[in-house]
């Protein structure tokens, strides 16, 4: 039976001849190259980009140019392949039985890192942290790496706009301040949350890319009274070996 043809939503049809536009072109297109390509208004365009954005439907690149976003990799993900869950969570299992502490696998979620995937520590003191639960990019060791990896000025927008809110009496509440941890952590390779989001919790994370592109953060959150010297060198030994594995495991 063939379906009649039905009156279309105007702003449905362009967001769908946006999203098309973006995934068919060869490079990264424009502001421009979109509003000739699509016949989009500007200001239309404009209103529409900055949605998409909002929501990881699509990311602007250092160039200026815009190209489908992380909502799109977790969307199809779900169709015939794993979970990420699924994939995720041995690699988890791995680490925490290396450094016996409570191990997580973060995405971001506009301006948040939700949590994928966990496992608890073994130790009678442990974190415990819920699948699904959010956190501010700034307050958390895998919202630093976050931040640590977009281009400057996808950052420089965030800093611009950003309300920091007390979560604890050591949450960072200036940008300075911020934006050092994130030079600290491009320099490094690992971001760090310092009882900023839960007292006596210090979290340490590393980032899982593939190529350029941020897949997502694994980390650690441990008893502040265990976090010493020396196990932050077992830590990050740890950390940097399950963040290769996962990059392999999930790359596309």
């Amino acid at each position: 039976m063939k379906l009649e043809a039905k009156p279309t939503v105007k702003s449905a049809d362009r967001t769908l001849d946006l999203l098309e536009f973006v995934a068919e072109a060869e490079v990264p297109p424009s502001f421009t190259a979109l509003m000739a390509g699509t016949g989009i208004p500007r200001s239309s365009l404009f209103h529409l980009l900055n949605n998409l954005q909002a929501r990881d439907y699509l990311l602007q690149d250092e160039g200026g140019g815009y190209r489908l976003g992380e909502r799109f990799r977790q969307l199809a993900a779900r169709l015939d392949t794993p979970s990420l869950a699924t994939i995720v969570t041995p690699h988890l299992r791995r680490l925490s039985g290396a450094v016996n502490e409570t191990s997580g696998f973060y995405v971001r979620r506009g301006d948040r890192v939700e949590v994928a995937a966990t496992i608890v520590g073994g130790q009678a003191l442990s974190f415990t942290m819920r699948e699904g639960d959010l956190a501010p990019l700034y307050a958390v060791s895998a919202g630093k790496v976050v931040l640590a990896h977009l281009a400057e000025r996808e950052l420089e927008a965030y800093l611009a706009g950003l309300s920091f809110e007390a979560i604890t009496p050591r949450t960072l509440r200036s940008v300075n301040l911020l934006r050092k941890e994130i030079v600290a952590a491009r320099k490094d390779g690992f971001a760090y949350s310092r009882e900023e989001f839960t007292p006596g919790i210090t979290g340490i994370a590393s980032a899982v890319t593939h190529g350029n592109e941020l897949l997502g953060a694994v980390n650690l959150a441990v008893p502040t009274s265990r976090f010493t010297d020396k196990q932050a060198i077992l830590f990050r030994r740890e950390l940097a070996s399950v963040a290769t594995a996962l990059a392999r495991a999930l790359r596309p």
